[in-house]
């Protein structure tokens, strides 16, 4: 099936090919990473210890400027020297309709974690504990919301930009799906960064999660034909599973501050369990995910006839 996004891969004098995208990006990933955490010694000698206040919402947005711009530039250097195309084609082009993408996106995200609340609280594994309201959140919410935009940016120019475009100009938008979300899940469990820092422990539904999320976010590139709706839908359930709904995890310090504090007394990988990847395990998850897939599906299959149709007029 013919698609905008897709096709944008070919505005380079030369492609990369798709398996080599998948390894390219977990080297990029890893490389990027590296040099981001040298780059912000400085910064650690210069405010020692834990901050606080407006100064703490500061270093926290630096910090993920500092971290991550090393992977944006290796990455650019690859489709500016390589592929010879211009970096925005992965996705960024901007227009009037990118903030409409991004609402559309952070509406599903919180939705999202409505609907993994719910799920949680029906199924008897979730409890409010109590809040740790401060009024530093009033500020440190929107700043906390961009410093994770800025940290996912990078992984959906990885896998629904750059894999997800080179898998699905070369086989077709089916496996550019299936390629990308794969690369993706494939991701959080192995490859150099887990040799630096691991991120998940392997769990069949956890994986399984990660490949729900991952089509439902191309689903979302491929209707929008661009990544800001991607970028959001990815941020938001994050940035609010860390400041907004907090599940505490035993053993941990509790954080500074939530909305809510919450506790999930069935923790287990099958059930729900935050200290494995917060709101992105158990069956519950699965099934939420499942049911968001179908309507993105079914919307991006009617917006497709509905282009061709328009196209063909």
């Amino acid at each position: 099936m013919n698609n905008a996004f897709v096709n944008a891969s070919t505005a380079g004098k030369r492609g990369t090919h798709p398996l080599v995208t998948v390894l390219l990006a977990q080297l990029i990933y890893a490389a990027g990473i590296v040099i981001g955490m040298a780059l912000l010694l400085p910064l650690g000698m210069l405010f020692p210890g834990r901050q606080s206040g407006p100064l703490f919402a500061v270093l926290l947005l630096l910090t993920n400027v500092i971290q991550h711009a090393p992977i944006f530039a290796l990455l650019w250097l690859w489709t500016r020297f390589y592929e010879k195309r211009p970096f925005v084609s992965l996705g960024l082009t901007w227009s009037r309709g990118a903030w409409r993408q991004h609402l559309i996106g952070f509406g599903l995200g919180a939705a999202f974690i409505a609907g993994w609340l719910a799920l949680q609280y029906a199924t008897g594994n979730l409890r409010v504990d109590g809040s740790r309201w401060n009024f530093a959140l009033l500020y440190l919410l929107p700043v906390a919301y961009l410093a994770r935009v800025i940290m996912i940016a990078i992984e959906e120019i990885l896998f629904r930009g750059w894999i997800l475009q080179s898998a699905g100009a070369r086989w077709g938008v089916p496996a550019g799906i299936a390629v990308s979300s794969g690369a993706f899940a494939l991701f959080h469990f192995v490859g150099p960064l887990m040799l630096i820092a691991p991120l998940h422990t392997f769990h069949w539904v956890l994986a399984t999660n990660l490949v729900l999320w991952s089509v439902l976010a191309a689903l979302l590139t491929l209707t929008g034909r661009s990544l800001w709706a991607a970028m959001a839908f990815h941020a938001t359930p994050l940035w609010l599973a860390t400041y907004a709904f907090v599940v505490a995890v035993p053993g941990q310090r509790l954080p500074d501050m939530a909305v809510l504090l919450l506790s999930q007394p069935k923790a287990s990988p099958l059930a729900g369990e935050a200290a494995l990847a917060g709101p992105f395990t158990g069956l519950p998850t699965t099934l939420l995910l499942a049911v968001l897939c179908a309507g993105a599906l079914a919307v991006y299959l009617r917006r497709s006839r509905v282009r061709e149709v328009t196209a063909a007029a």
